[in-house]
């Protein structure tokens, strides 16, 4: 038995019947994969993957933990109930083809400074846009 742990991220967004999603995604696990060997992408709803069928493809790929990664601000249905229950998670683990594989989940994104400057940098493109359009 190997002491060392292939350890796979997989992003969790909610998708949407919008092509964006699928956007983001692909370059949210781009931007990871520069980090972490394995990253895979899965969406709640509307869009494919499933989450089933990314922390399936992680585990193929070698991965015996997973780290989810909720795209999400907060806490609430999607992330105390629906991710658990799409990813057939029980206690912190999931079985895939008959094996344990150890799942954690991270923290939502919750408040914070990074995310407050993104936001002022959008409201300041958007000042400025209407400014030169006026």
């Amino acid at each position: 038995m190997s002491l060392i742990n292939m350890i796979g991220v997989l992003l969790v967004l909610h998708g949407s019947k919008v092509s964006q999603w699928k956007e983001m995604a692909v370059g949210y696990a781009e931007m990871l994969g520069k980090d972490f060997d394995l990253v895979e992408y899965g969406f709640l709803e509307f869009d494919q993957p499933d989450l089933r069928t990314a922390l399936e493809n992680l585990f193929k790929k070698g991965a015996d933990q997973i780290i989810v990664v909720p795209l999400l601000f907060a806490t609430g249905t999607h992330f105390l109930k629906d991710i658990p229950r799409l990813l057939g998670i029980e206690g912190n683990e999931a079985v895939i083809d008959g094996r344990k594989v150890s799942i954690t989940i991270a923290s939502p994104i919750g408040l914070d400074q990074r995310i407050a400057d993104i936001l002022k940098e959008r409201v300041e493109e958007a000042i400025k846009v209407r400014v030169e359009n006026n």
